[in-house]
């Protein structure tokens, strides 16, 4: 039977995760529960994560109501209470999960019995108190308990580990309204946490944070006084995305509440069933080219305050743009893409920000003229990425790779924050030379490789990327070892 457009074929949407924990694994995220505790920034994009990676049974418990004005996405809320209007919303992003809202703060015993059957709590406030409530029905029924909390440049997150310690209450954020950036950038740390307790593996036991301003961005801020993001954002600064995947969806979302005045999108792909799991603006676009969904997207998250414009275009050597950006993101997923990004910034005096997601880890680094390496000197991206482009042309063997939205969501997020340090580095610091990473088995999760020099190549002549048949046929020649390892892993 033949697909009509637009049609979203539900037996494809793990397919990309089944590659990597199979039916089984997929049917123990199906099979479990999941408590959210608070629909602020931090517990909706937390519970958005997890929809997404379809986590079965989501318990949404908040005794609010809704803001004026307030958005999920592109999508305004309702008015009323929240545990009544954001499962209705969740159920758009994944039709597969089970949501329910109980419209109740943690306060008392009775509230706790909201809590009944959960495999995992996540209290997402900013309340001392409900944490407490939380801990203690974790505690009393071995339940394991994740504390996250989030204000204007700085969050945070705990695994409550059953010893008393004051730090799972979070005191620091008491009265603090949170940030949805902040949520934005844990929303993939706490999703990843809860699928490792999903399926017994060990948690977390240091504390993950995340700050924005001058230093290092993954420790204890030294003062309470981190850095605001102001309430005018970038609007005087433009930046394109170059990939509309899994990276660059969520880029966009973080793009948006940044308030860029122009983030435009360059793909030429359009959205696939497989692909919602870990694209999260693809929920309604499948068959729809990327490019011109996502900058639709942008513009109506914005309510119309960032300008966006998708091209469909297939970044090949000699991409170009007409418009001269403040800041570049690559967002695309093969090194030989990356490789035409790279040569496109640096040709265009752009300075640019790649980030890369595998299942289990992410990374992103800044490449600004007399402040960072460029990415050849990091990656040897010029040669790697001939390379990969010849093998793939060469062999037939189709090897599609495993990925999770946890990654993408971590990756993209941090590096559309890196562009503070890049835009306003009298604010928030001067860009990091180096590699920042995330690794979900690390003790840390965030860390960093920082280098010490920098380079002169944004200088150099560009070598010539382009790919011939005849390249492609010396290069089998010479390396036939290779295109036999590419068969085997396929």
């Amino acid at each position: 039977m033949k697909k009509k457009d637009g049609m979203m074929i539900e037996e494809d949407r793990y397919a990309r995760q089944k590659l990597l924990w199979g039916d089984d694994g997929q049917a123990r995220l199906e099979q479990a529960r999941v408590a959210v505790v608070g629909l602020d920034h931090q517990g909706v994009y937390a519970a958005l994560c997890m929809t997404s990676l379809g986590v079965g049974n989501i318990v949404l418990i908040d005794g609010s109501n809704v803001k004026r004005g307030e958005m999920f996405l592109d999508m305004s809320v309702p008015k009323g209470a929240k545990a009544e209007q954001y499962p209705q919303l969740m159920q758009k992003i994944n039709k597969q999960v089970t949501i329910e809202g109980y419209t109740t703060n943690l306060e008392s015993r009775i509230d706790q019995l909201t809590l009944e059957g959960a495999d995992v709590i996540i209290d997402a406030t900013n309340d001392a108190a409900s944490k407490r409530w939380a801990i203690q029905y974790g505690k009393e029924n071995d339940i394991p308990v994740l504390s996250t909390s989030s204000r204007s440049g700085y969050t945070k997150l705990m695994t409550v580990n059953g010893v008393q310690d004051p730090a799972f209450l979070m005191p620091m954020f008491e009265g603090h309204q949170q940030s949805a950036l902040m949520a934005l950038i844990m929303a993939g740390v706490i999703t990843e946490e809860v699928r490792k307790a999903i399926f017994g593996e060990p948690l977390v036991e240091d504390p993950v944070r995340y700050k924005l301003g001058e230093g290092y961005r993954f420790g204890f801020p030294q003062n309470e006084n981190t850095t605001l993001i102001g309430e005018k954002g970038l609007k005087n600064f433009s930046a394109a995305m170059l990939g509309g995947g899994g990276l660059g969806c969520w880029g966009a979302v973080a793009g948006t509440l940044m308030k860029f005045g122009r983030l435009d999108m360059y793909d030429y792909d359009t959205f696939e069933s497989h692909n919602v799991n870990r694209q999260i603006l693809a929920y309604d676009g499948i068959d729809k080219l990327k490019a011109e969904h996502v900058a639709d997207k942008i513009e109506k998250m914005s309510k119309g305050k960032t300008k966006s414009t998708g091209y469909n275009l297939l970044i090949l050597p000699g991409f170009d743009t007409d418009i001269k950006y403040d800041v570049v993101f690559d967002f695309v997923d093969n090194s030989y893409t990356r490789a035409i990004n790279a040569a496109y910034a640096i040709k265009k005096g752009i300075p640019s920000i790649s980030a890369g997601a595998l299942p289990y880890s992410a990374r992103w680094d800044i490449h600004q003229e007399g402040k960072t390496q460029c990415m050849d000197c990091m990656f040897n991206i010029y040669e790697e990425g001939r390379k990969e482009e010849m093998i793939r042309r060469a062999s037939c063997a189709a090897n599609p790779d495993p990925s999770v939205v946890m990654s993408n969501a971590i990756g993209a997020v941090a590096a559309m924050l890196d562009a503070y340090t890049v835009l306003r580095p009298d604010v928030f610091g001067e860009p990091f030379n180096g590699e920042q990473v995330y690794r979900s088995t690390g003790q840390k999760r965030f860390g960093t490789s920082p280098l010490v020099d920098i380079c002169d190549c944004y200088h150099h002549n560009i070598p010539d990327l382009e790919i011939s048949d005849e390249d492609v046929a010396a290069f089998v020649e010479a390396n036939p070892h290779l295109l036999q390892e590419e068969v085997q892993e396929a």
